[in-house]
């Protein structure tokens, strides 16, 4: 089995950092301050695609504040969800394959993957930047199965937490499974993936996909 995982409030916790981030630059050009709620509404295309539209003729200069803001805050606030490290180390024992696409941007993604220790669980690690359009554009996910040498397949998943990354499978040809109160509830994902479930579900159904994989 290939499953394909989004980082950001998927496998991490992060959006508290983000939304600091994000406000920091806010505030510098007259917007409101975000609420956390407001961060996991807004927060899914990458930086690049968003900043434009968020600040206009100030985007350059916002995202020098965000991404100062950000990487000064991130290492004493960036950890791993609970038990996604069990998840993905039993993925890998089974012989499962672990890939990340994400609108991270693809330096700091490595960076926060490799100081989780995490390295070894994934065959690629594709973030904002890498490919020449980011999610929700397939173009990132090919970019993963081209560095992991692996075939695409329609029977591979997509396992993300906001309606971004229902679009990306879709657009790449996999198939997509959002998970509920990680970012969204469980109504604000229907209709945007194939399979809707909660976190303690997931191992099930990866389960039911891969014998292997207890």
């Amino acid at each position: 089995m290939v499953l394909v995982w989004d980082w950001d409030g998927t496998l991490v916790d992060s959006f508290e950092t983000i939304r600091q981030a994000y406000n920091a630059a806010r505030t510098t050009f007259g917007l409101s301050e975000w609420s956390i709620e407001d961060a996991y509404e807004h927060v899914a295309l990458s930086g690049r695609d968003s900043f434009p539209k968020m600040f206009g003729d100030n985007a350059k200069a916002a995202e020098k504040i965000f991404y100062s803001t950000y990487e000064s805050l991130a290492p004493n606030t960036i950890c791993a969800k609970p038990q996604r490290q069990e998840l993905l180390e039993a993925i890998l024992v089974a012989g499962g394959v672990n890939l990340v696409v994400s609108n991270k941007r693809g330096d700091i993604l490595r960076a926060e993957c490799t100081s989780l220790g995490w390295d070894k669980y994934f065959k690629a690690l594709v973030g904002a930047g890498d490919a020449a359009t980011d999610k929700p554009s397939a173009a990132p996910v090919y970019l993963a199965y081209q560095q992991s040498e692996i075939a695409l397949e329609n029977n591979h998943f997509m396992i993300g937490d906001a309606p971004i990354d229902g679009e990306t499978a879709r657009a790449a040809g996999i198939s997509s499974v959002l998970l509920y109160g990680e970012t969204h509830s469980q109504e604000g994902l229907q209709g945007h993936g194939d399979y809707i479930m909660a976190y303690d579900q997931l191992s099930d159904f990866i389960a039911r996909g891969c014998k292997e994989i207890i």
